[in-house]
């Protein structure tokens, strides 16, 4: 059994006292690969550091990828362009540092839930300024992807608080991405979205534990929806453990389990699920 997942921090903090048990809980769940991905200038570079610098399991392979995540841009508001030419620079300097080992460009996409976080956003900047920064800021990594020949990790919410069918964000990200190859991480399109993705050969949508959560029915019926071979599988650890451990710190290992919930979704074998991802996730990957 191999699983892969796609999409984890492994960096974050909360790993540090015992991390060396968790990725041996990692291993023993099957899952035979990582990627690291990086949310900012210097966490692009800590996980291409960590995936160097660590005496990993010989029966486990790890990736990093270079990212911006959507959150970033109200730092730049003053001077955008100057701004994105040096951190396009400098994430491609980090790239360049392990081309073999860099896999992808992301976190990287939309954002437009602000509700979680008050006094996010300065007074001084309108929400439409932010959502604008945003979106200079994830054409600028959807350029850089391009010229790398790397596929985008993408990052994409709504704010549904008021208008549950809102697709703003998703709307304009899958605009802006066009027919370059892209992992749809933490997948959360509602019925249209997943419909569109349906009609395309260069997205692949990546299941979290979100979808083990009991008012998520609509991302149990994408799976359903979604033939097998444009699914991939993470767990966006440290965040988002499956309903089963809700409020704990998330690891790799949970791969396993969202793997037992698609391949149940779909009444499949979990051994197709694990053999069909794990093709699907190098393929993309290219590793």
């Amino acid at each position: 059994m191999n699983l892969i997942d796609t999409h984890a921090h492994l960096y974050w903090e909360s790993y540090k006292e015992d991390f060396d048990q968790m990725i041996q809980r990692t291993v023993d769940n099957g899952i035979s690969t990582i990627i690291n991905i990086g949310v900012d200038l210097t966490t692009s570079q800590q996980a291409l550091d960590q995936v160097l610098n660590t005496n990993w399991p010989k029966d486990l392979s790890v990736y990093s990828s270079i990212g911006i995540h959507p959150h970033e841009a109200i730092t730049f508001a003053e001077n955008p362009a100057e701004f994105l030419q040096k951190a396009m620079d400098k994430l491609e300097k980090i790239y360049q540092g392990s081309p073999q080992k860099v896999v992808g460009v992301g976190e990287c996409g939309l954002d437009f839930f602000f509700g979680n976080n008050p006094g996010f956003i300065p007074p001084s900047i309108s929400i439409e300024k932010v959502k604008d920064l945003q979106r200079q800021l994830f054409q600028a990594q959807i350029d850089l992807a391009k010229k790398l020949s790397l596929p985008l990790v993408v990052h994409c919410r709504d704010d549904r608080s008021k208008d549950p069918q809102n697709s703003e964000a998703w709307d304009d990200a899958l605009k802006m991405i066009g027919d370059h190859p892209a992992i749809l991480h933490c997948y959360s399109g509602l019925s249209h979205t997943t419909n569109y993705v349906l009609q395309t050969t260069n997205l692949y949508v990546s299941f979290a534990a979100n979808i083990t959560y009991l008012k998520n029915d609509y991302l149990r019926e994408a799976a359903k929806l979604l033939p097998l071979n444009k699914i991939l599988l993470e767990t966006d650890s440290p965040f988002l453990a499956p309903q089963s451990k809700r409020g704990q710190r998330n690891e790799p290992s949970s791969v396993k389990e969202i793997a037992t919930i698609i391949a149940n979704l779909k009444g499949i074998s979990f051994k197709e699920v694990a053999s069909q991802t794990t093709k699907n996730a190098k393929r993309i990957f290219a590793f």
